[in-house]
């Protein structure tokens, strides 16, 4: 006879006797990649639009989304890699966003 199936409950802020992390502007530091392709442009806006938005950075998203998208859009379109790498920081009160291709320039 196989013996049940249980599940551990997940850990909460009650068992360690902490507070909830909550994102802050200031812990804002992400990066990722994505494929050269056409549909990048669309995953690096709703993934920057959820990161800005989580971290309560409101007043910025839209204006981040966009510089996001075009870079992106840009990269796909020329790179001659397979890849492109965002980045979002936040530091000293500004939003950085880098973003590296393969293009030589």
């Amino acid at each position: 006879m196989p013996a049940p199936f249980t599940t551990c409950p997940p850990p909460s802020a009650m068992d360690t006797g902490l507070p909830p992390n909550r994102p802050t502007p200031e812990t804002l530091a992400y990066s990722f990649t994505l494929p050269a392709a056409p549909q990048s442009p669309f995953i690096a806006r709703a993934a920057t639009r959820t990161v800005l938005r989580a971290h309560a950075l409101d007043d910025v998203t839209d204006a981040a989304v966009q510089v996001v998208g075009e870079l992106a859009a840009c990269a796909c379109r020329f790179t001659p890699a397979a890849e492109v790498y965002v980045s979002l920081r936040y530091r000293d009160g500004d939003l950085r966003v880098i973003l590296y291709d393969g293009h030589p320039r």
